[in-house]
């Protein structure tokens, strides 16, 4: 089985992550190399034997998008509907910022010892 996480913005962060195009999150934080791991959840994992593509995981996770030939949006998924900043992790360990126009590969910053 593969499995593909799904991370969203906390809370606590939407002011400075929710909703916003890497291009913004990257002129308000310049010094920053990744995006902080503390400010998005886990909130779901996706087990399939398939290898969806990203743009196929999006129409999944995006209510709304039935009728397109993409089964239902899973019922125990609580997060809210796909959008702009949230990231999806593939089964390889690459993490995939869902932008304004399309997909950006990402990585977390690097914790403080």
């Amino acid at each position: 089985m593969r499995k593909y996480k799904i991370y969203q913005v906390k809370r606590e962060y939407i002011r400075e992550y929710g909703f916003c195009s890497l291009d913004l999150i990257r002129r308000e934080h310049p010094d920053q190399l990744g995006l902080p791991r503390e400010a998005w959840d886990l909130i779901y994992t996706y087990e399939t034997e398939m290898e969806p593509s990203l743009e196929w995981l999006f129409c999944l996770f995006n209510r709304g998008m039935e009728g397109c030939g993409i089964p239902p949006t899973p019922e125990h998924f609580e997060g809210h509907s796909m959008s702009v900043s949230d990231i999806i992790e593939t089964p390889d360990g690459r993490l995939w910022f869902c932008d304004s126009l399309g997909w950006k590969e990402i990585q977390w910053t690097e914790e403080e010892s």
